[in-house]
């Protein structure tokens, strides 16, 4: 096991120049060195490419490369495959990181005493201008409790909601030869792509380990900027379902995983509803009552199902109950404002 391994930083860029400087700070001043950082300018029409120049010139472990706008998921991918680390890790261009993040991580691998193929750590949201003392973060260790409740090497069979949280890719740290292995890159022209790779790599993951430490910290936009931004690709969250399926499928996992799946399905898709621009909204409802409706003919027992968290989502939506829908997500928001 190498003592001193050298981790690949990934770094979609598109039009972030306003925080690019605070991202790439937390990266060049890590405490732990040993790291190459790849920029990729995903088509960025701001100062992004100038301020990644004038970072590469004076830390020569920043690679920068552009490419004309294709998404975060190409841009990774381009990442995915310069990447000469033995560990990957995928950080936005918007966001930041604890200068520990990285010397913390090889201190995670010395006291397991081997490779890990996924590291996790946690998340805090940001919102510009509010205190975050208090945050929520993404995941907790009661989450990893299935069947036993360490911090030692856990597998996807251990997490109790395997597909309600925790599916981003900038909280984890890859092993680059189980990532090659497996060949599992991001799905290119998605929106929600994390959720498709997170699900690959879960699945397959031999050795997952994981720290309820925050060590990264996102930028929460409002959702009326989420709705101006996202438009006709909120219903790329159907696709990326669509992409998950396949693969529990293609696994022969479908049958132990249909409960947490049906019940991804109908909180995955209320949660992107909210984002949903108002001209759009009969059309995406429509759509998911016409996928949960079919979901639930699957071989599922409702009976069963109705113990599932947030059941009520598929009741309100299976009895067209539109007004009783709207209202429902809207206390969610409001829910999650108030945390």
């Amino acid at each position: 096991m190498n003592s001193n391994p050298k981790i690949s930083v990934i770094v979609p860029v598109y039009n972030n120049a306003k925080y690019l400087r605070k991202c790439l700070d937390t990266l060049v001043l890590q405490t732990y060195d040993n790291l190459e950082i790849i920029c990729i300018n995903d088509g960025s029409t701001d100062e992004s490419l100038s301020i990644l120049n004038e970072y590469s010139a004076k830390d020569g472990r920043i690679i920068v490369l552009s490419q004309e706008n294709a998404g975060a998921a190409a841009a990774r991918n381009r990442g995915l495959a310069l990447a000469s680390g033995d560990y990957v890790s995928c950080i936005d261009g918007d966001d930041w990181v604890f200068l520990t993040l990285y010397q913390t991580f090889v201190n995670a691998i010395e006291k397991a005493g081997q490779e890990l193929d996924i590291w996790m750590f946690n998340v805090a949201a940001y919102e510009e201008g509010k205190n975050d003392v208090v945050c929520r973060t993404f995941f907790n260790k009661i989450d990893w409790n299935n069947h036993k409740s360490d911090d030692t090497i856990h597998t996807f069979d251990d997490c109790v909601r395997p597909f309600t949280r925790n599916l981003s890719a900038a909280n984890k740290i890859y092993r680059k030869a189980f990532l090659d292995e497996f060949d599992i890159t991001f799905a290119a022209g998605l929106k929600y792509e994390d959720q498709v790779f997170s699900i690959k790599t879960f699945l397959r993951a031999r050795t997952i380990m994981f720290t309820e430490d925050v060590f990264y910290k996102y930028r929460n936009f409002s959702a009326g900027t989420a709705t101006t931004v996202v438009g006709e690709k909120v219903f790329d969250i159907f696709k990326v379902v669509d992409l998950i399926e396949q693969e529990i499928n293609s696994l022969n996992v479908y049958e132990a995983y249909k409960y947490a799946f049906f019940q991804y399905k109908y909180t995955i898709f209320a949660s992107h509803y909210k984002y949903c621009p108002a001209h759009l909204r009969d059309r995406y409802y429509n759509e998911m009552k016409r996928r949960l409706l079919e979901a639930a003919g699957r071989n599922i027992d409702l009976n069963i199902a109705q113990r599932l968290r947030n059941f009520k989502i598929y009741e309100v939506v299976k009895a067209n109950n539109r007004a009783g829908f709207d209202k429902f997500v809207q206390n969610v928001i409001t829910t999650a404002k108030s945390n």
